[in-house]
């Protein structure tokens, strides 16, 4: 049985199309098809169901699809060991970490290099989707970001979604309010807010918030970094912003209030996520399952 064939029809049902895969493969969509039949031909069973709208896989397709996730990432493992042990090379895990989360998820990271000092992490800091097409391409093996829309290629282990604050130069607000602030008061100062490299996310969830509250923000700057935004805050830049809480350090501002919301958006959802192909990294699974909680400095 080829293995290509098998490789690619995993490439389908990760993707949700024929033509979706294809691209991903850099390759012509009649050739992908082809393959597909010939391995529907090969196995005698018909593994999809093709429509206008994509593919719909059939019951024995799933099977197979599991049986061969189980089967290529033994592969994959067993190639991994073969090429450590002829070169010598030290074990390395390949990990996206998200600008939105960088202070939120260093304790894991800490504690991952601890635990095993002779394996290379090679951390990649980029933007939430970014870090998802890296994760597609399979340029990284796991990314520590905000928790992505619903995709079955994805495998997601959640964490509790971190509180939001307000982020304000005190020239908008001289004096510290002694309560927490509703984010409908926040609408017509000026507003500096994260948004993603492409598509949607944080940026339109607080932008339905304030429509929710009868009024449009006043958005001035859009910025995909917590820390590029405090720096320009911190700078004079007379704004206010909302930020995940574990990614602000109030002891650090000195021309910055930081305020808690009332009642807390849920916005911030921190997720590692891998393809659900891939195996498990038993480092960091024996991590999570050591109960490490995030935003507290590693023991």
């Amino acid at each position: 049985m080829d293995l290509k064939r098998i490789k690619y029809f995993c490439k389908v049902i990760e993707h949700g199309s024929i033509s979706e895969a294809a691209r991903q493969l850099n390759m012509a969509q009649p050739p992908l098809s082809k393959r597909i039949q010939e391995l529907e031909d090969e196995l005698g069973a018909q593994l999809l169901v093709r429509s206008r709208n994509g593919v719909e896989i059939t019951t024995a397709g799933n099977y197979f699809y599991h049986r061969a996730c189980q089967i290529l990432n033994q592969l994959e493992d067993t190639v991994r060991e073969t090429v450590k042990i002829a070169q010598r090379e030290n074990a390395f895990i390949r990990i996206g970490l998200t600008h939105l989360f960088q202070s939120y998820f260093q304790p894991l990271i800490l504690e991952l290099y601890r635990r095993n000092p002779d394996i290379e992490l090679r951390i990649t800091v980029s933007d939430s989707s970014n870090l998802e097409s890296f994760l597609h391409d399979g340029l990284i093996d796991i990314a520590f970001m905000q928790r992505p829309h619903p995709d079955d290629a994805f495998q997601c282990h959640e964490f509790p979604p971190v509180a939001t604050v307000a982020v304000i130069n005190k020239k908008i607000l001289p004096v510290a309010p002694h309560e927490p602030l509703a984010i409908s008061q926040l609408a017509s100062m000026p507003l500096v807010l994260l948004r993603r490299y492409e598509g949607t996310g944080i940026y339109e969830k607080f932008v339905d918030l304030f429509s929710e509250n009868g009024k449009y923000p006043n958005i001035i700057m859009h910025i995909t970094q917590p820390k590029a935004i405090i720096d320009c805050l911190e700078s004079g830049l007379e704004a206010v912003s909302l930020l995940p809480a574990s990614e602000v350090d109030a002891r650090r501002l000195e021309k910055c209030f930081v305020i808690p919301l009332a009642p807390s958006p849920d916005i911030f959802f921190p997720a590692m996520v891998k393809m659900s192909a891939m195996s498990e990294i038993s480092e960091i699974t024996d991590i999570l399952r050591d109960g490490l909680i995030m935003g507290q400095p590693a023991a």
